[in-house]
């Protein structure tokens, strides 16, 4: 399995020195959905990173492959801007291991819901 990249040429620079040797540079976050599509139907790629503001404008289309029965690949999504933020609202780690065993273990208490008063 093969460990592939999605990004910016300078967020590829830093994972090529992190040692990934496979990085897909893209020029224009809109033209990243025919990648996508093609990355995704590839056998060999276990896990793709994607770059937060190119998973933003193609949410939809991951959305719709992490809902699909494929096992692989792994779609991560890395925040590689200043925004707090995650892509839509979405940990995409917290969700990946909520997906995975069932149940939501992040240590954040809803905010809305208090306990009733006595």
């Amino acid at each position: 399995m093969k460990i592939v990249s999605l990004t910016k040429a300078d967020v590829s620079m830093g994972l090529r020195l992190g040692g990934l040797k496979e990085c897909y540079i893209i020029e224009s976050p809109e033209q990243a959905g025919e990648r996508i599509l093609e990355l995704t139907q590839d056998p060999e790629i276990g896990i793709l990173i994607v770059e937060d503001e190119i998973a933003r404008l193609h949410h939809d289309l991951i959305d719709d492959f992490r809902s699909s029965k494929k096992t692989f690949p792994i779609i991560v999504e890395i925040r590689t801007s200043d925004k707090k933020e995650v892509a839509e609202g979405i940990d995409p780690l917290t969700d990946l291991i909520k997906r995975a065993i069932g149940v939501d273990i992040s240590a954040e208490k809803n905010k809305e819901s208090k306990p009733p008063k006595i």
